[in-house]
């Protein structure tokens, strides 16, 4: 029988907590259940414009992505209060959800582009210079 190994995909220093995240299906189901709704509501008001989601949101998705065990909701909190001593702002704990998101494939997989020559030019919105030239 072979055991399957769960890989994080971002490690993630929370006050004294080092966490493990990986956002895999399994995960997305518990955080979506906790919350109530779809995590990517979380970036979403009610009239579909951007919003920063509140911070005990953000840390049950990273409660719920942690792949470490014994992590309570208390420990979380009280890591979080360490965090923000430490002199982090809750926009920290934001951008490392974005990043977590963004590990996780959540918005998409970047493509690679292949670019040919005309497309790889340098695109500008200054003014260009015409020379008499390109005028006839």
């Amino acid at each position: 029988m072979t055991t399957t190994v769960k890989k994080a995909t971002k490690t993630m220093q929370l006050g004294d907590l080092e966490l493990d995240l990986k956002l895999g299906g399994r995960e997305v189901f518990k955080i979506e259940r906790r919350l109530g709704k779809s995590m990517l509501s979380l970036f979403m008001d009610s009239q579909g414009g951007n919003k920063l989601p509140p911070v005990n949101e953000i840390l049950i998705v990273l409660q719920g992505a942690n792949q470490n065990h014994g992590v309570t909701d208390k420990r979380v909190l009280n890591a979080f209060e360490k965090y923000l001593d430490d002199g982090n702002t809750t926009m920290d704990l934001f951008n490392a959800l974005m990043e977590l998101f963004e590990a996780s494939g959540f918005f998409g997989k970047k493509k690679k582009s292949s670019k040919t020559n005309s497309e790889s030019d340098e695109v500008t919105l200054d003014p260009v210079e015409t020379t008499q030239d390109q005028l006839l």
